[in-house]
């Protein structure tokens, strides 16, 4: 998340309803390398999904447990991200194994999303209890009994079929086949409308992943990026077309949001009355904090690091974020307050450090694991019971991190569904949209 994504990624969104009238929202795949954690914050506050993808996002191989809980703690401490917000996890380049899944669900992560379903193999989302039902050959093997991520669900990343050429792509299709000779932007929509109809909306109904990198959405960047406005037209021209169905069925949702419906289905008529599809807070939040919205633009800290420039409600680190030291100490520790565990990001003033909120309906606590980057606490629980309870995490760093639970269901419910994202999000009947 940077100033060369950001406006691309609010033109996806800008103007968009489902059909509660709600704005579409998105889950965004965060690295640490290259974000200004302002845009983090901004992100959130719009009501999107913040979603770990490491610190460094280096290949081949990075999903580390210092490279994920990195990531992690810097969003919390310089993006204002409470620790329990941040669920899922997308590995770098795809590149899974059974000891990164494995050590996502013992980390308390609700959700990871790596694993393709190409082609006719669009299921549902679904715990990994008893292995992968997807695809499960990446660089290394995860099939088999050695997989053992109880209670951690897997969000398959749908395909996009090229209906001439017969190919399957997951990301950024409008790359395809080549970025140097891409298909035309008016048959990148095409596919992604027949995709959508053919082997989604009118048969199981599973969710559809719009995945994009936004960058290749924006701006010229020679010699290795060409203007994208074309391709952001591809994107936005199907995610009409989707939301305009008849029936009104159709919605653009979160991963998390997903989740939710997952765990408990209900029929598209009562989805707008699920609380987690609603936009109006029963308070509205301060407009005159560093929190995110309105003004918070001009309230953020300026941090000239060796990185580049970036901005902050939450005081400039002292320096840029790496494995060796993701969260830097503030440079002036005085100058601003870090996020509290019991007031939302929305209600805290860091400037003041101060709690605006005075009503019980808007009163939050941040139940999510504390950061701790010595990973040998994995080891010492890793015979104690998980916990039960998706929507919260243990608050002691020595105890074990809970996993969600639960069946994911096949529905026929009438919901339809998108996701797309790294920018993700997904469009279901019900839907889905995610970001990288």
């Amino acid at each position: 998340l940077q100033p060369g994504t950001w406006p691309q990624v609010q033109q996806i969104l800008a103007g968009r309803k489902n059909p509660n009238g709600c704005p579409v929202p998105a889950t965004w795949f965060v690295s640490i390398n290259y974000t200004d954690p302002m845009y983090i914050t901004q992100w959130f506050a719009q009501g999107n999904e913040v979603a770990d993808h490491t610190i460094t996002h280096d290949s081949p191989f990075c999903a580390t447990y210092h490279e994920v809980e990195g990531n992690r703690g810097w969003m919390n401490s310089y993006a204002g991200i409470p620790f329990k917000e941040i669920r899922g996890f997308r590995h770098p380049f795809l590149n899974y194994s059974v000891e990164s899944v494995n050590m996502l669900a013992k980390m308390g992560f609700t959700y990871e999303t790596s694993q393709s379903a190409m082609q006719e193999d669009n299921v549902w989302p679904y715990t990994l209890d008893y292995g992968a039902v997807t695809d499960c050959t990446g660089q290394t093997t995860i099939c088999g009994k050695q997989l053992n991520a109880k209670g951690l669900w897997e969000i398959p990343m749908y395909s996009v079929k090229d209906t001439t050429g017969g190919l399957s792509f997951l990301m950024d299709p409008y790359n395809e086949p080549v970025i140097t000779a891409p298909e035309p932007p008016a048959s990148v929509t095409s596919n992604y409308e027949t995709t959508f109809d053919t082997m989604h909306y009118n048969t199981n109904r599973a969710p559809f992943g719009v995945y994009t990198h936004p960058t290749w959405l924006g701006a010229a960047q020679p010699p290795s990026i060409p203007d994208g406005a074309a391709k952001l037209k591809a994107v936005t021209d199907f995610l009409d077309y989707a939301l305009a169905k008849p029936a009104k069925d159709v919605w653009m949702v979160t991963n998390w949001q997903l989740i939710q419906y997952m765990q408990n289905p209900v029929p598209a008529s009562q989805l707008a009355a699920q609380p987690y599809m609603s936009c109006t807070p029963a308070v509205a939040p301060p407009t005159n904090i560093c929190n995110g919205l309105a003004s918070s633009a001009t309230l953020m800290d300026t941090c000239d690091l060796l990185s580049g420039t970036q901005h902050t409600c939450y005081g400039c680190p002292s320096d840029i974020s790496t494995l060796a030291n993701p969260i830097p100490p503030r440079a002036a520790t005085a100058a601003r307050h870090p996020l509290p565990t019991n007031c939302h990001p929305l209600w805290w003033d860091p400037v003041a450090g101060k709690c605006l909120c005075t009503s019980p309906s808007c009163a939050y606590q941040d139940t999510g694991r504390p950061f701790n980057y010595n990973e040998a606490w994995l080891t010492q629980t890793a015979n104690t019971t998980n916990s039960t309870n998706t929507a919260s995490t243990t608050q002691s760093a020595t105890a074990a991190a809970p996993s969600a639970t639960g069946a994911g269901k096949s529905s026929n419910s009438g919901i339809r569904s998108i996701a797309a994202g790294e920018i993700v999000g997904a469009v279901v009947a019900a839907a889905a949209l995610a970001l990288a």
